[in-house]
């Protein structure tokens, strides 16, 4: 994956130095689409190059904390919860496609791999409460060390412009992303006994609302600088 990610990379600096280029930083924060616990916080940089005609290739990183809390069972008699507040450093190659003929919308494909970072917290309990059972129990179980060091995401967005003056503009990100494989591994019978598939929980997905600032070259005169576009000269639409 590394490998495939730096020859993305080396092609996208061996292509014209004239292409108008896009790179941002950018704040944000997320929601998961499921047993959501609390906000998740998000930061990082993209950079992309238009290669064609309303098409650009880039690459993107970022970090996403994910704060999950899975709790259906809290009033049964036996159950168990699971509760996350882990981060994860993503790096991907990038697909940008211009929406409309100014550029000023764009929608985005990201497909790569994400490194778990230190700090984070995964809690597994379990209990039994019946008093019929020989024995009854409350458990608290900490899983950090079975947490998959890494794990694949999948993701889309949307992007809308605004310009700020000389080359910087200022954007609005919508983002959608999903693992593609899980942050823990199930297998080993640990999470037996839950009432859901253990993928719906240990393959989250991420909804995030993100706001930065943006640099485009050789933008400041241009009427429409977000389109995309391959050399230096704007073919029109």
């Amino acid at each position: 994956m590394k490998r495939i990610l730096f020859s993305v990379v080396v092609v996208l600096l061996s292509l014209s130095a004239q292409a108008n280029s896009f790179y941002f930083a950018w704040n944000g924060i997320g929601v998961a689409t499921k047993f959501n616990y609390n906000i998740g916080g998000s930061y990082g940089a993209y950079y992309y190059r238009g290669v064609a005609r309303g098409l650009g290739l880039g690459t993107y990183e970022f970090y996403q904390t994910i704060n999950t809390y899975y709790s259906r069972e809290e009033r049964a008699t036996v159950g168990q919860s699971i509760r996350t507040s882990i981060q994860y450093r993503f790096f991907s190659p990038m697909i940008v496609l211009q929406m409309e003929p100014t550029g000023q919308f764009q929608m985005y494909f990201t497909g790569g791999i994400g490194e778990l970072q230190s700090g984070g917290e995964a809690i597994q309990k379990k209990w039994s409460r019946a008093a019929w059972a020989p024995q009854t129990y409350d458990s608290t179980i900490d899983f950090t060390k079975i947490l998959s060091k890494y794990t694949v995401r999948m993701g889309f967005g949307f992007t809308q412009f605004a310009k700020l003056g000389r080359n910087f503009h200022l954007f609005v990100n919508e983002d959608f992303g999903f693992m593609a494989t899980p942050i823990a591994d199930a297998s080993g019978g640990q999470f037996a006994g839950l009432r859901t598939n253990p993928a719906n929980i240990l393959m989250p997905s991420y909804a995030s609302l993100r706001v930065g600032i943006g640099l485009i070259t050789h933008s400041k005169e241009k009427r429409f600088p977000w389109r995309l576009y391959a050399g230096k000269n704007d073919p029109g639409f």
